[in-house]
């Protein structure tokens, strides 16, 4: 069951009448109603502090609850250097009948619960289930009534909630569920964090902004004269006109300027609101002072103790403060400002040493009664008061609450504020209970889990510095260890990334040398062997993955404790994946199946998750690289349905399998299950990681002729073409990029994008099936070139240089993929030997032979779509031999896997080969010309008349008023699409496919 919770938005509802927005007003009714009728939405209400933004929310709240609607309300507060975690959504969720039991994965954020138990390697990846358990009880309490959740002053959250945010808004679907968030335009300089959030939010099909300008004049004056209604003394006619006037449409400023009886606005809004406020009495005043030390609310005891002040003063004083309008009471005996502004104009009115004492009086309260989710403020306090042995102690505290809540940005702020203070602090080991290196590794884990692997490695570089100078030879071994694994789990990385991560595990296993086995030492092996493992060293790798098996075989387990044996038991299952790499390497699948299916059950007995997953990754990735997709596919959803009972399916390896799932669909053919699953994306994380989803469908939606919709997304995610590092977003949206480009016949787009993908390419990457299907792709792209070149009389050279460049890169990843020169898959031969194929067709000398293997190969192990494409391009070196029958066959053979998949492109280059052929449409399998609309575009279809016409390209230029190498490229991208290799062969099929008028 859910509750409503009181709104206290801006003005209290329905103390007064709504001025001047009846039209914003309107507008957020109306998706109010579309979010009751089952379409959820968002709705981002910017403007300036005190337009009204708050005022508008509250009415829309009063509204909703009166219509039955539930209503809950999440506050973002201004918590400087020390932010809280998911603290908006912790309000919204308190408004809510959430049951802790029910929702572990919200231990943190709701009242009453303690923080979650978490298994080493684990915390990095616990966030999503935080975003998955928010969703879900949104979801429910959408279910049983109609729910507005606003998120008030969305430019001060934290990061966490912002990428909670970004989750919960493109998951909006068919909940009855409408989200408000208001946020400060004024306060978004060019690098605010919330910047890049706004960018992607609003690029949702459910979010909606509205910008709140200034109120019209007469609103203003409205405004004013009703507030002075209200007020102490009369003020004149002529005075309400100048603060009307004066406050610049800004109803917050006209609202002061009334309460304090003038018109002069100051130079800044603190001097009208202090101005205010010393109509109060001393009590009052202090009052003030030491709640607008609290960036949120501060509980009655504290500012009992704080404050200093007789009972019956402090009472006085909390009751004029109220009755002013400058407190509101907060619930649950606490008190905060009405307005952001009051708290920062008295607070920012205080000297320098009143501040210090008064933050320094909190810290102690603070210290004294602890409790749990405090350590952020206290740090904070701390700070402010130069009480630095408590500020550090504090922030390795706040840290860690930070991690137990899943806010790694957090939980980083708060190390690296530590870190700082290190020096500062006499014995700073005993303060922070941890050695510096410990304190930095903290820093390093949280920074790769915040999303930027590359701060956790140069801080873990910092450690094992750290470590060699101070430290004894177990905390140095310990920091290198954790610093390649650092290294090895960023990715694979150039090579120089690879050998320091060798260089630091074989400096690690020598300083425990001699020293009893246990995790550490069988850690530093494990690391030292995946080292290897990426750098190709597969005899050495092994050896060492075997003396993790030795060290954990002598290490008396009775000995650790419970979280050590776990931690051998990780090092134990990560030395068996290295064991199962190689065997697959050596050529025994078999075996490596086996020993990733004992690292999987050692890992999960660990609670190390992240090896867990990996082991079912590689157990998937071995029956791929065979070729077989149906048992790929088998343990593709195993590891989803792991991800998902861990609470992942958004992380790591959750989204891995996704995509993997994705590409297995789209090779065997079943294309709808592929696009359903491309469209389930979630920007839980940074968009170039979540965007790898949709760009993988997008390989869907070329294949099946919608480029335009290819084309937008390329736009949105990125240009494949741009210049950037290896990632998968990169890789896939390049592939993309380069097949739209080639179908809609720009040869000329196709083969840029497939040299800045190439070039782009991680040149040491193992990843061998995707750089070897990307250089096939990108040969074809300049093979066109080459082809299109010939046919126009120009010279070919450079594209045929291009091509084999290409081939040459694919080469160069099987042999890095394979350094026995064995046991490569069927899929990685299939692309290779189109790769090659390719080439061939650049030089002009492919032949039916060139083909053939691209055609067994790929509809060897299933994927037909692939095959056909090989067949199509097999057709056309058949037809140049006048082979017309066989090639008749492939073409029926290609045009039915086509319009089975309704592959529109390739059907409808099948279909204008087929009148090469001398076959009707319908008897290749598509359907006939006649039926077909027109490939080309307007330009092209003028170029290619005016050839027909046996124009040459300076004559069709000065017809058409533009350039001999502009009819040039139109003419290459006509034959092109045609499938033509020359200008008469390009007119006769235009002529047989009713794209040209009839011959005279």
């Amino acid at each position: 069951m859910v509750r409503q919770r009181a709104v206290v938005l801006g003005e209290p509802t329905g103390s007064a009448e709504l001025l001047g927005r009846w039209t914003e007003l309107a507008a957020l009714r109306t998706e109010l109603d579309a979010a009751r009728s089952g379409r959820g939405g968002a709705v981002l209400l910017a403007g300036d502090a005190g337009i009204g933004k708050s005022r508008l929310a509250a009415e829309l709240a009063a509204h909703a609850a009166g219509d039955g609607c539930t209503v809950v309300v999440g506050r973002c507060l201004d918590t400087g250097t020390a932010p809280l975690s998911y603290l908006p959504f912790a309000e919204v969720l308190a408004g809510l009948a959430v049951d802790p039991a029910a929702a572990p994965a919200l231990a943190g954020l709701l009242p009453g619960s303690g923080p979650p138990e978490s298994g080493p390697g684990e915390r990095d990846l616990d966030r999503m289930a935080v975003f998955d358990a928010v969703a879900g009880a949104l979801r429910a309490a959408a279910a049983e009534r109609p729910l507005l959740v606003v998120l008030e002053d969305l430019h001060w959250a934290d990061g966490s909630s912002r990428e909670l945010l970004r989750y919960l808004l493109a998951r909006l679907g068919s909940q009855r569920l409408l989200v408000l968030a208001t946020y400060r335009a004024d306060d978004l300089h060019r690098r605010h964090p919330l910047r890049p959030t706004l960018a992607e939010l609003v690029r949702l099909p459910a979010v909606r902004r509205i910008e709140l300008g200034p109120l019209p004049a007469e609103a203003v004056l409205e405004l004013v004269r009703s507030r002075a209604a209200d007020a102490p003394a009369p003020l004149g006619d002529d005075v309400l006109h100048r603060i009307a006037d004066r406050s610049g449409g800004n109803a917050f400023y006209a609202e002061e300027m009334v309460a304090a009886g003038r018109a002069e606005l100051p130079d800044a809004l603190a001097d009208v609101l202090l101005t205010r406020l010393d109509q109060l009495s001393d009590p009052a005043r202090t009052v003030l002072q030491v709640v607008s030390l609290a960036e949120r609310r501060l509980p009655h005891e504290l500012l009992r103790d704080a404050a200093g002040l007789p009972d019956a003063e402090l009472a006085s004083g909390l009751r004029e403060a109220v009755s002013h309008h400058v407190l509101v009471p907060a619930g649950d005996e606490s008190y905060a400002f009405r307005h952001a502004l009051l708290r920062e104009a008295v607070h920012d009115d205080l000297l320098p040493g009143e501040r210090a004492r008064l933050n320094g009086r909190l810290a102690e309260l603070l210290d004294d009664r602890g409790g749990p989710g405090t350590g952020a403020e206290l740090a904070r306090h701390a700070v402010a008061a130069h009480d630095l042995p408590r500020a550090l102690a504090a922030s390795v505290r706040a840290a860690r609450e930070a991690e137990h809540r899943h806010g790694p940005a957090e939980a980083l702020v708060h190390a690296e504020r530590a870190l700082e203070l290190w020096a500062a602090v006499p014995d700073p080991e005993t303060i922070a209970g941890m050695t510096e290196s410990a304190l930095i590794l903290k820093a390093a884990r949280t920074a790769g889990a915040a999303g930027d692997p590359e701060r956790g490695i140069a801080l873990a570089a910092r450690a094992v510095r750290v470590a060699d100078e101070r430290e004894g030879p177990r905390a140095r071994a310990r920091a290198r260890r954790r610093y390649a694994l650092r290294v090895l789990d960023h990715g694979t990385g150039p090579a120089p990334h690879a050998t320091d991560a060798i260089e630091a595990a074989a400096t690690a296993v020598e300083l425990l040398s001699g020293g009893p086995p246990g995790p550490d030492l069988a850690w530093s092996h494990a690391a030292l062997a995946r080292g290897l493992l990426n750098t190709d060293r597969a005899e050495p790798a092994w050896e060492a993955a075997r003396r993790v098996l030795a060290v954990v075989r002598a290490t008396d387990a009775a000995e650790l404790t419970p979280y050590e044996r776990r931690d051998l038991a990780g090092a134990h299952a990560d030395a068996l994946l290295t064991l199962a790499f190689c065997a697959q390497r050596e050529g025994d699948p078999d075996r490596s199946r086996d020993l990733l299916a004992e690292a999987a059950a050692l890992a999960e007995a660990s609670r190390n998750r992240n090896v867990e997953l990996r082991t079912v990754w590689n157990r998937a990735l071995s029956f791929l690289e065979e070729g077989k997709l149906a048992a790929g596919a088998a343990e593709l959803d195993d590891g989803s349905r792991r991800a998902e009972r861990h609470n992942l399916s958004w992380a790591g390896y959750g989204l891995e399998f996704r995509l993997a799932r994705i590409r297995v669909a789209f090779q065997s053919g079943d294309w709808d299950t592929a696009a359903r699953l491309a469209a389930t994306a979630d920007p839980a994380v940074a968009v170039r990681v979540a965007g790898v989803l949709p760009a993988t469908g997008a390989l869907v939606s070329v294949a099946r002729g919608d480029l335009d919709e290819a084309e937008r997304l390329i736009a949105s995610l990125g240009d494949p073409a741009a210049d950037r590092p290896f990632d998968q977003l990169a890789v896939t949206l390049g592939m993309v990029g380069i097949e739209a480009a080639r179908w809609r016949g720009d040869t000329q787009l196709a083969a840029r994008r497939a040299r800045a993908t190439v070039d782009g390419l991680g040149r040491d990457d193992p990843a061998h099936l995707v750089l070897l299907a990307v250089g096939a792709l990108a040969a074809g792209a300049l093979a066109d070139l080459a082809v299109a070149a010939r046919a126009t009389g120009a010279s070919d050279t450079e594209h045929r240089a291009g091509a084999v460049q290409m081939l040459d890169a694919a080469e160069s990843a099987a042999a890095r993929g394979l350094p026995r020169g064995t046991g490569l898959g069927p899929e990685g031969r299939a692309w290779l030997a189109r790769a090659r194929a390719e080439v061939a067709r650049a030089h002009g000398d492919d032949a039916p032979e060139t083909w053939t293997p691209v055609v067994d190969t790929f509809a060897g192990y299933g994927d037909d779509y692939r095959a056909a494409e090989a067949r199509w391009r097999r057709a056309q070196t058949l037809l140049e031999r006048a082979r017309r029958r066989a090639a008749a066959e492939d073409l029926a053979a290609a045009a039915t896997v086509a319009r089975r998949l309704g592959a529109r492109p390739l059907d409808a280059a099948v279909a204008a080969l087929a009148v090469r052929a001398g076959e009707p449409g319908d008897r290749a399998g598509a359907p006939s010309p006649a039926t077909r609309a027109s490939p080309l575009t307007p330009r092209e279809q003028a170029v290619l008349e005016h050839v027909a016409h046996g124009r040459t390209n300076r004559a069709i230029g000065e017809q058409l008023f533009i350039s001999e190498k502009t009819v040039s490229v139109h003419l290459s991208r006509a034959m092109a699409k045609l499938g033509a290799s020359g200008r008469a062969e390009a007119v006769s099929v235009a002529h047989s496919r009713g794209l040209l008028p009839p011959r005279d």
